[in-house]
């Protein structure tokens, strides 16, 4: 299959496929695996990614907002994402009816909310599933700790609720994990302290990747795991993956044109790169407007021909221009050649890693910023 755009994703599913097995075998027996697939499955799509995920052995998906589970079950004409959706993140009332219309499972962490979401679950006549968010030490979203029972509690009583689970999210697991064993001692010890009341949900869950892959003890009964999925670093640094897991993703374009420049003569907007010697320039169809950032830092440069081409002058919108100076004189560059802005060229790779740190950024936010208008397409079915 041809890209429709001559800047595309490929994604090898074979990949995806193996970092979920690797993921789901640190499990033990009986523990469940969530799938993040949030903002559109880190960049790589989500439509694609989840059913690969679910056949690999994910037993619940988990996104953001409420739009990226419809996106999903709209995604499920074939029949391929019926699993399980957890919305993580806050769901306003007006929105229940729609969730539980289309089985999303949501996550409550106040009883104004929780009771909306009940009468809306009685008006249509079908129970909703909810999860309950705890601050352990985020502090971002969540119930306090010492405020937990009493709202399990009322939830308990509220008709056409079915509290299903209970979580926190760790702070720190990629990169201190003292703090990390301080958040989970306190939610083991609400879990304990609910349990005596009858109130503990059948589902609890504090993993994160880098915790499933660190912080055994929290894995309790779901394990949840996002960039781990996809074969990127949760901390390049301080909680790298196994060497055994592996990139899923590759970001590349095609030359439109190749060009001679003149001593003196500028490239791209506001003249910021003059040439000061002959040099050959390519120019290629990927921009700011596609995640490929603009400024104060740029990638750096891209692979031609499995060698650096460094990028000339300011990023456009929709194109940017690379030297192939030093290339050109080893191997011709020409209209179609393949670039590579993310992964492997012969001998030589970009990781997202290493596009993030040029940035001045993570890995998470280089994937994720890529725009849908780029098109994704499995490695297998291109060319």
């Amino acid at each position: 299959m041809m890209p429709p755009r001559p800047t595309w994703i490929t994604l090898d599913r074979a990949a995806l496929f193996h970092n979920a097995r690797l993921l789901r075998q640190r499990l033990a027996p009986g523990v469940k695996l969530m799938a993040v697939v949030k903002a559109n499955a880190y960049g790589h799509d989500a439509r694609l990614v989840a059913p690969v995920l679910v056949d690999a052995g994910a037993d619940m998906l988990a996104v953001a907002t409420l739009g990226e589970a419809l996106d999903l079950r709209a995604a499920a004409s074939s029949g391929a994402i019926t699993a399980p959706i957890l919305v993580l993140g806050y769901t306003p009332a007006h929105q229940a009816a729609d969730a539980i219309a289309h089985a999303v499972t949501l996550t409550v962490f106040d009883l104004p909310t929780a009771t909306a979401i009940a009468a809306a679950a009685q008006a249509v006549g079908t129970p909703a599933r909810v999860h309950v968010k705890v601050n352990t030490g985020m502090n971002r979203l969540g119930v306090e700790v010492e405020d937990a029972p009493a709202l399990l509690a009322a939830l308990h009583n509220l008709p056409g609720l079915v509290v299903e689970g209970i979580f926190t999210h760790f702070a720190t697991s990629d990169s201190d994990l003292d703090y990390a064993r301080i958040q989970l001692d306190r939610f083991t010890a609400l879990l304990t302290t609910l349990s005596g009341q009858g109130l503990r949900p059948p589902l609890a869950h504090a993993a994160n990747s880098a915790a499933l892959l660190t912080l055994r003890e929290s894995h309790l009964d779901m394990a949840r795991s996002g960039i781990a999925l996809y074969g990127l670093d949760p901390d390049v640094d301080d909680c790298p993956l196994p060497a055994d897991f592996r990139p899923a993703l590759a970001w590349k374009a095609a030359v439109t044109q190749v060009r001679s420049l003149r001593p003196g003569d500028p490239v791209s907007y506001g003249r910021e790169f003059v040439a000061d010697r002959p040099m050959t320039v390519a120019t290629l169809p990927v921009g700011y407007a596609d995640g490929f950032p603009r400024r104060p830092h740029t990638w750096g440069h891209v692979l031609i021909h499995g060698a650096p081409a460094p990028i000339l002058g300011r990023v456009c919108m929709d194109q940017c221009v690379v030297d192939v100076t030093a290339t050109a004189a080893r191997q011709p560059v020409r209209q179609g050649d393949e670039a590579v802005l993310i992964g492997r060229q012969g001998d030589a790779a970009i990781t997202a890693a290493e596009a993030a740190r040029r940035i001045g950024t993570i890995n998470y936010d280089v994937v994720s910023r890529i725009l849908t208008r780029v098109p994704r397409l499995w490695q297998d079915d291109t060319p």
